[in-house]
């Protein structure tokens, strides 16, 4: 598993160290290769690779997998964590504290000695026509409903922003690329920080509000080519069209999941480069140039 990859999984594993009180800043994480972990500073990561205790060590500290393979053939003196990938406690192995799986394989011997166990089953997404139907009924109306507001009160906004995606399509993809990935990256080490750790949750959720705000103009754009005269009504008509294409894409195997991706990319782009829509987005231009 890549850096980029466990990023979410990351994330989920300094809020639970926060919330238990630990010191994400003592954290240690292995990506890839084979390692024999001795001691632990306090927490041990495992991303990827083999992390192995050796059956004569005796670590203390908490140790979660979120991929590649955790083998335990020694004493661990805390609690393990298997939220995804392989984890292994072998003959003779002990752990004292506890021993929590929410997903991935774990193959733990009769002769291990191992504290207490508790098994957490992830939520397996219904794929009921129901629940689909909800969900996107809850996008829409929440999409709908800032959509309509903003472009009756402030239509210059979605103009600006609308203009940077149909105007300067390339420019924006380049620069909404860049900017989120830059962001992601800045927010989940803010993270490693407890003191930075609201900000950097606060950072991922404006993050999602402003990809919104770009399908929110996507959706604008699609009501101002629809044969509807009010710029509210029509933005509605727009977004659920957006919505539902979006939809459609999600059924096309890889090249769905990239036509939504570059759809965000763009948008995500638009916004920035209008500053949110408060001034109208024209790339640099050399003078003298061709």
């Amino acid at each position: 598993m890549s850096p980029t990859e466990a990023i979410p999984l990351l994330i989920v594993v300094l809020l639970m160290i926060s919330i238990g009180g630990g010191d994400v800043q003592e954290m240690s994480v292995t990506f890839q290769g084979a390692t024999d972990v001795d001691s632990l500073a306090d927490v041990h990561v495992v991303a990827g690779g083999t992390t192995t205790v050796p059956g004569n060590a005796t670590v203390v500290g908490d140790i979660y997998v979120i991929g590649g393979t955790a083998a335990i053939d020694g004493t661990v003196d805390g609690d393990v964590t298997l939220l995804n990938g392989n984890l292994s406690i072998n003959d003779g192995a002990t752990v004292t504290g506890t021993l929590q799986t929410y997903s991935g394989s774990a193959a733990i011997s009769s002769d291990a000695s191992v504290g207490r166990v508790s098994q957490s089953e992830a939520p397996t997404p219904s794929s009921s026509p129901a629940q689909r139907i909800g969900a996107f009924l809850l996008q829409f109306l929440v999409l709908g409903a800032f959509g309509w507001w903003l472009v009756e009160r402030h239509s210059l906004l979605f103009e600006n922003v609308g203009a940077a995606i149909t105007e300067h399509a390339l420019v924006s993809g380049v620069v909404g690329g860049l900017g989120a990935t830059t962001l992601l990256v800045l927010f989940v080490y803010m993270a490693f920080t407890l003191i930075l750790l609201p900000l950097a949750i606060i950072g991922l959720f404006a993050e999602f509000l402003v990809i919104l705000y770009g399908q929110a103009v996507f959706g604008y754009l699609i009501g101002t080519r629809l044969p509807i005269e009010r710029d509210g009504v029509a933005t509605l008509a727009g977004i659920a069209v957006f919505l539902l294409a979006l939809e459609f894409f999600g059924l096309v195997p890889y090249l769905g999941g990239i036509a939504q991706l570059t759809v965000a990319v763009v948008g995500f782009g638009a916004v920035l480069n209008t500053y949110f829509g408060l001034q109208r987005f024209e790339p640099i231009t050399i003078p003298g140039g061709a």
